[in-house]
């Protein structure tokens, strides 16, 4: 393993985007009644905006995987299992973290006419 790319990297990576959506609906509807009851949604936006950053983590974290995997870094383990397994977790985590990143944005979209529109 090489300074600066780990295995606990990788899988977070995979793995930070479903939890980060997981923990975005969850939130959401925790916090539902109180932001109607108050009139101020704005922890439901801040709940989305946190989970959201958190994919974007997950995507850099496995993009860096990734450059450095393809790259000439670790091209040592070009071929062999082991660098193909990594390279498929970067490459898992770029495009999981994307994906939730956009079901963030599109789960936020209620919680935004929530905010215009009342409970």
């Amino acid at each position: 393993m090489r300074a600066g790319l780990s295995e606990g990297g990788l899988w977070y990576g995979v793995f930070a985007g479903p939890f980060a959506w997981a923990l975005d609906l969850e939130a959401s509807y925790m916090m539902v009644q109180t932001a109607c009851d108050t009139g101020r949604p704005l922890l439901l936006h801040l709940a989305s905006l946190a989970t959201f950053l958190a994919c974007l983590a997950g995507l850099a974290v496995s993009r860096r995987a990734w450059v450095r995997l393809r790259g000439g870094e670790l091209s040592t383990s070009r071929g062999t299992s082991t660098g193909s397994g990594r390279r498929f977790l970067a490459a898992s985590g770029m495009v999981l973290s994307t994906g939730f990143a956009l079901v963030i944005v599109a789960t936020e979209i209620p919680n935004l006419l929530l905010a215009t529109r009342g409970c």
